[in-house]
């Protein structure tokens, strides 16, 4: 399966979209989005790590966190979570990325379409202009997007078809 990408769309010019259908069932994906030991294992581009220093799903809660470039960069970010509707959507408004770029700011539309045995997922990066889309794929946003999708699909092999506890 293949991450479809899109760069704009009919409801706004300013956005990155991926889709892609994942082999698991609609609670397990939503999980691995949502559950920070999960997330630590497939969240950012290849070669990237992630440190969570707070994630608090709820509407208002804080998702804190650091992506860890393979060169020694750190990209600190900081999420606010505003709608939580599990296991259909998530939105979160992002902002971060590099220390002296906040390339990353942008609102998050995550939602699951549960089809048993497949999901797909389609994420929506909602930025506030063109420019700032076009500024966050130039610093790697679209491929860190494929990349991020091709760890969640490597991490949901590995871990089953089993919801975890």
């Amino acid at each position: 399966m293949v991450t479809e990408v899109k760069i704009g769309s009919a409801e706004s010019a300013h956005e990155l979209v991926f889709s892609r259908a994942f082999a698991a069932p609609v609670d397990i994906v939503y999980r691995a989005w949502t559950d920070p030991d999960q997330l630590v294992h497939w969240w950012g581009p290849r070669g990237f790590s992630l440190t969570i220093r707070a994630m608090e799903l709820k509407v208002g809660g804080v998702w804190d966190y650091v992506l860890h470039g393979p060169d020694g960069t750190d990209y600190p970010n900081r999420a606010v979570f505003e709608e939580i509707d599990p296991p259909k959507r998530l939105v979160f408004f992002n902002t971060g990325g590099h220390v002296s770029d906040r390339h990353l700011t942008c609102r998050m539309i995550v939602t699951f379409d549960g089809q048993d045995p497949h999901t797909l997922v389609t994420l929506r990066m909602l930025f506030a202009s063109s420019a700032s889309r076009d500024r966050a794929k130039a610093r790697g946003a679209e491929e860190g997007g494929v990349e991020s999708f091709a760890r969640l699909s490597q991490w949901l092999a590995r871990t089953g078809p089993s919801p975890q506890p």
